[in-house]
């Protein structure tokens, strides 16, 4: 009998079309000792025959149908319960996987008996005409690679930010089997955010963790069917999967520890499905945050300081102060929530001038979109910007702000230019690897990333600089 070091447990309703993709990248992994656990949740499309199709082909595969429609929570938990390997991990029928994953985080993981095993993803959708469009995930990459050097670490070592560095995601994630039954985890049965409780919760209780700072999925989005496209339905999930969070931390004594994490991993949370949902859904949500969600959590005893991200505080305060709900009262558009983050963090933009000063830099400032002109309305008349840069060619050579000419980058017109200002994480990379292509030594800074502090996490002026 074959030793199985990892189940894979995937939960399908009506997912024929990108099914068979994401069945081929995990049984054609590196890592043969798995076992494949397909749970169909009552589907009515054509997935249950193409299930068949492999069970039959593959001993490997095992198939549970669901009489009725569950949900991805139920199912599962219903997964889990018939998983005989040592690791477990939980993907989505519509992604698919690096042929070495489940090889590496095994390897990784069973190494120094880990509890849970963290890695990357990237995301991915596709045009028309089929071709697939790549986009990452913005992650505190200075924080991750430390991690990435330690064999393990403990939840308490990174405590004020556990929460923070990684999405409540379980795709992402090998689980150790027997700690889960040991701690008695589950998915709540819920229509969106089911997988976030488990996960968050296994991340607090585990004794190690171990990172690997590589992308091994590759998260397809825009979606229709996707879980994440219910949110209007169901955007009082976001507060259940919370509740249950802070009380199972209450409940086994870890609040203490973790609460600076969870109060700013709430506030972002409760912003970011505010922005998300359609007006009518957001009302009533704004509405749930006044009358009692902002109570539950006691989000207004916390001051401005407690929060990594001035502009999540600012948004707790708004809504309570708000007597009815007004589109214009709270950005929703990224614009108009850029242009916020600009005025609300003027201590910050004063640490980063302060920053260029010290080191007697020149700076410049690359794109002049909507971003760019906001930044500059604000800050273009300061004396440590010397250039403006942008690659589309009908901008350059045209006066902007009076006092400055659009450019080309270039090594000519680089020259006495030390600090660029990028202003969206998005094409952060690519315009440093330009500039560094002329001129090595330049400091390329992700301004974005240091206003918005993603997932709410704190980032100092150098993890911004590439």
């Amino acid at each position: 009998m074959i030793f199985i070091k990892v189940s894979v447990i995937i939960t399908v309703y009506n997912g024929v079309d990108y099914l068979r993709e994401c069945l081929n990248s995990i049984l054609d992994q590196s890592f043969k000792e798995i076992e494949l656990i397909c749970v169909d949740d009552a589907s009515c499309d054509g997935t249950t025959d193409l299930l068949r199709h492999y069970k039959e082909t593959d001993k490997r595969v095992k198939v549970i149908r669901n009489s009725e429609n569950r949900g991805a929570g139920a199912s599962r938990n219903i997964g889990f319960s018939a998983a005989k390997g040592k690791y477990i991990i939980f993907l989505d029928a519509d992604d698919y996987y690096e042929r070495d994953m489940l090889r590496q985080a095994y390897n990784r993981a069973n190494s120094c008996e880990a509890d849970i095993c963290i890695f990357k993803e990237d995301s991915f959708c596709e045009n028309p005409d089929g071709k697939r469009i790549v986009g990452g995930y913005p992650y505190v990459q200075p924080a991750l690679k430390e991690l990435d050097r330690k064999v393990y670490f403990s939840p308490k070592e990174i405590k004020d930010v556990l929460f923070n560095l990684w999405n409540g995601w379980a795709w992402d994630k090998l689980f150790r089997r027997d700690f889960i039954v040991e701690k008695d985890l589950k998915f709540q049965e819920i229509r969106t955010s089911n997988d976030a409780y488990f996960v968050h919760s296994a991340m607090a209780s585990a004794e190690r963790i171990t990172f690997m700072d590589n992308i091994y999925v590759h998260h397809r989005i825009d979606v229709s069917s996707s879980l994440s496209n219910r949110r209007d339905y169901s955007w009082g999930c976001c507060y259940l999967y919370l509740r249950k969070l802070k009380n199972y931390l209450v409940e086994f004594e870890m609040f203490a520890d973790f609460e600076k994490s969870f109060i700013n991993w709430t506030a972002n949370f409760l912003y970011w499905n505010f922005w998300t949902l359609n007006e009518n859904s957001r009302k009533e949500f704004f509405l749930a945050l006044k009358e009692n969600i902002l109570d539950e959590f006691n989000l207004l005893k916390y001051e401005k300081d407690f929060f990594y991200n001035v502009f999540d505080y600012w948004f707790i305060h708004k809504v309570y102060e708000s007597e009815v709900y007004k589109e214009s009262n709270i950005p929703i558009d990224d614009i108009t929530r850029w242009t916020k983050q600009l005025e609300l963090n003027e201590k910050k933009m004063g640490q980063i001038f302060q920053y260029i000063r010290d080191n007697i830099y020149h700076a410049a400032v690359w794109g002049v979109g909507k971003r760019g002109n906001i930044f500059l309305d604000l800050y273009g008349n300061r004396e440590e910007i010397r250039k403006i840069y942008d690659e589309d060619s009908e901008k350059q050579g045209k006066r902007i702000k009076e006092k400055y000419i659009i450019e080309k980058f270039s090594k000519e017109t680089s020259e006495g230019i030390d600090f660029i200002f990028v202003m969206s994480s998005s094409y952060f990379k690519e315009v440093a690897e330009k500039a560094h292509a002329i001129k090595r030594e330049l400091k390329i800074f992700d301004i974005q990333s240091y206003l918005e502090a993603y997932l709410s996490f704190p980032v100092a002026i150098d993890e911004c600089i590439l």
